[in-house]
């Protein structure tokens, strides 16, 4: 037997285990919590991913693993020491760490993966990665790099080092997403489902910082909405909390900044008077201005600049600039108003995992479109409170729907963001004379998901009983599903 079919009767085996195990919980547990649950589903599915998509076969993971070994080295001083590049401004590290290998998922990339597995490091020296770090918000690698560190200062081969890094970026957004569920006021299932998705999984369980924002995302919201419809009281507690949340996710990508406005939905009654309300307003924006200046600076002024950017992976051309769009507003409306017209559904099919790995390994249609679906029901109210039903959920399916107003600029607010997506892309990814953006992709969109999934739910179209039990194990059935189809994939 190949350590492919060793993996994946493993897999098979520790999957049809755990919906076992979660029928008979369901069965002891007349009544039971989704936040529970919420910590052993997404650990499991999360750590079934990261083993399927062994390293550098998620999106861009070369250049994640160098941007958190970047970070690692500044975690150990190596800046202060001159040691942290090599000449040419590449990241140095150990010299077993720099192995390299396939971003395809083969039988033969599986077995030196696993066969090198319990391996120690016995580098001699350390040299310069052959791959350049990215250029982003570098807190977003905090929890990979301490995994990596960790790592290095245990002797650890490349192997365990990756997945350590890999492991704590996992856990990270799990407390994310545990926190989110348990303080939502409602629509807790929009944020469960939302981390069950596959593309959600495979990138929270690689070295991607997309597992960061998603994160902080789902976390924001369920947190602005706990402080919009059931805390009574605001105070310096809560100011806090809402300036290191965007202070963090603003940063990490600026398209999010939108999603801070959800902010002025708070009752102003709730701070106590109009002052209160403006100085939390104020200390809360300072928290997010700074974070981004701080982080990305640089990047904001290349923008700005008035001379066209040069698109590297098409060949050097020209790109658009923010002077050449300022001067031809309709330009930039009419290109990003035709790529959400042509481009929209291959969006949601990406959001919600229609293709993983860097995108070649296409998962079964109907799979992805029972999953769109499934997300759809998680938007949905309850009218009647069901034995297995959190506490929280209401009898009155009008109680866990946002006001009218509050849907609408939710609504908006998710759509500033898209825009947000479409114009930052098309200054700094698509060719001049282009017609639509270039390298947008679904998965951006998944820290706002949760939100729209809220927004969407109304009065005319709800549940009768709650079915958190029916969508939770729906979800576990068809990630056994997708799992098995790419592992099919791989065999062929």
């Amino acid at each position: 037997m190949t350590t492919l079919d060793t993996l994946r009767l493993l897999i098979l085996v520790a999957m049809l285990a755990f919906l076992a195990g979660l029928l008979v919980y369901f069965k002891k547990h007349a009544q039971w919590q989704l936040s529970k649950l919420y910590l052993p589903c997404v650990l499991f599915w999360g750590l079934v991913y990261t083993f399927v998509f062994i390293p550098f076969t998620a999106p861009d993971e070369y250049a994640h693993y160098a941007s958190a070994y970047r970070l690692s080295n500044q975690i150990m001083l190596k800046e202060f020491a001159g040691t942290a590049y090599d000449e040419t401004g590449h990241v140095m590290m150990r010299e077993d760490d720099t192995w390299e290998l396939g971003t395809e998922l083969s039988g033969e990339n599986y077995a030196e993966v696993y066969r090198n597995f319990w391996k120690m490091d016995g580098s001699q020296r350390e040299i310069g990665y052959g791959h350049h770090y990215m250029e982003v918000a570098f807190h977003a690698y905090t929890p990979q790099a301490v995994g990596i560190t960790v790592a290095r200062l245990l002797g650890l081969g490349q192997v365990l080092t990756i997945y350590l890094g890999r492991l704590c970026n996992l856990l990270f957004f799990v407390l994310c997403g545990w926190l989110a569920v348990r303080v939502a006021p409602f629509g807790k299932m929009a944020f469960f489902g939302t981390s069950l998705l596959p593309m959600t999984l495979e990138l929270v369980g690689s070295l991607s910082y997309d597992g960061f924002a998603i994160g902080l995302g789902m976390l924001f919201t369920a947190y602005v909405l706990h402080l919009i419809y059931e805390k009574d009281k605001i105070g310096p507690r809560q100011w806090a909390i809402l300036g290191v949340l965007l202070a963090l996710l603003a940063p990490c990508k600026m398209v999010y900044i939108p999603l801070a406005a959800m902010c002025f939905l708070i009752p102003q009654e709730k701070f106590g008077s109009k002052k209160k309300f403006m100085t939390a307003a104020a200390i809360v924006a300072a928290c997010m201005v700074a974070g981004v200046l701080i982080v990305n600076l640089n990047k904001m002024t290349s923008y700005l600049g008035e001379t066209e950017g040069v698109i590297d992976w098409a060949g050097g051309v020209a790109g658009y600039s923010f002077s050449y769009l300022l001067q031809s507003p309709l330009t930039a409306i009419k290109i990003m108003g035709y790529t959400l017209v042509t481009r929209a559904a291959g969006y949601v099919y990406g959001m919600i995992g229609g293709n993983l790995g860097w995108l070649e390994y296409e998962v079964d249609a109907v799979l992805v479109l029972f999953l769109l679906g499934w997300t759809g029901l998680t938007a949905l109210a309850v009218r009647k409170e069901h034995p297995v039903a959190e506490a929280s959920v209401m009898k009155d399916a009008d109680a866990s729907i946002m006001p009218v107003p509050h849907r609408i600029i939710s609504l908006v607010l998710c759509f500033g963001t898209v825009a947000a997506t479409l114009l930052i892309m098309l200054m700094s990814w698509t060719p001049l004379g282009s017609p639509v953006v270039e390298g947008v992709q679904g998965r951006y969109f998944l820290p706002i998901l949760p939100l729209v999934l809220v927004a969407l739910r109304n009065k005319k179209i709800a549940l009768q009983h709650n079915i958190d039990d029916i969508l939770l194990g729906g979800y576990c059935i068809v990630n056994l599903l997708v799992i098995q189809w790419i592992l099919a994939m791989v065999v062929r």
